[in-house]
């Protein structure tokens, strides 16, 4: 929602799609921020956020009391804000066989979706996958996904990485990342399976990991290929700004291209 009473009303910016957005989204990592921290971050920014993902990478939701992350979960959702948890929980409650607890307690926790990732483990049997899409729909779960890697050994194949997707998407997936590690790769190499991929489905079901590693780089690269009402993730809640900026092209990140490149007018 618009400012009723902007600091400076004459000035032009670039328009962005207003929430709830289904493109140029941003979704925000939450690393056990603390309920002030969080609050904190939704006084300045909260119009800027689409979801927040709470990242797993330490074990941070195991060493927490239920009742902190319900907490945490109000806080996000009082302003509009959705939150899941990072795939790495999914991916360890798959190992163990304990999908459906996890899904259960991700309810009781006020949690909004799950992602279905294995970027780490190996490949999940089709017809289990299907599975637990299944089963977090019929929790009332949005199901996110992910393509990719974490320590990817060759560059992704671009037909079967939009096969993927493709059948994600049929199946219900909310969003699909394409995973961080993944487009440092094509970045270095070729990145033209990228440009194929959003060729053939389009940016917005797809979401880009646009960090922790390689930014700012990769936040601008995907700008500047894609646009700026691409789906961004993976950020840290001090580079908000910056990424905000970015796609209006009013960042040292992309140049200052809409005074550098658009002299300032809006289209």
């Amino acid at each position: 929602m618009a400012d009723p009473d902007p600091c400076f009303p004459f000035i032009e910016l670039p328009k962005r799609p207003a929430k709830p957005r289904t493109r140029g989204m941003t979704i925000v990592s939450d690393r056990s921020l603390a309920g002030q921290e969080a609050r904190n971050l939704l006084e300045t920014s909260s119009e800027l956020i689409d979801y927040v993902k709470f990242t797993d990478h330490a074990a941070n939701l195991g060493r927490h009391s239920r009742d902190w992350i319900r907490s945490k979960t109000s806080i996000y959702r009082g302003h509009g804000i959705k939150v899941f948890p990072g795939g790495i929980v999914f991916e360890l409650a798959a190992l163990q066989g304990k999908v459906e607890p996890l899904m259960e307690r991700l309810k009781d926790l006020g949690f909004d979706g799950i992602e279905i990732s294995e970027d780490v483990i190996p490949p999940i049997p089709k017809e289990l996958r299907s599975s637990y899409f299944k089963l977090g729909q019929q929790m009332g779960l949005e199901v996110f996904t992910e393509i990719g890697r974490k320590d990817p050994t060759a560059p992704l194949d671009a037909r079967e990485a939009i096969a993927a997707i493709r059948s994600d998407l049929e199946m219900g997936a909310k969003k699909v990342a394409v995973e961080n590690s993944d487009i440092a790769l094509l970045m270095k190499s070729n990145p033209d399976p990228l440009h194929r991929i959003v060729e053939a489905v389009g940016i917005e079901p797809l979401v880009f990991e646009v960090g922790p590693h390689g930014y700012p780089q990769t936040l601008a690269w995907v700008i500047r290929s894609f646009g700026p009402d691409v789906n961004l993730e993976n950020l840290y809640p001090d580079q908000l700004a910056v990424v905000e900026a970015s796609r209006l092209g009013m960042n040292r990140t992309v140049n200052y291209e809409f005074l550098s490149r658009k002299g300032g007018r809006v289209d």
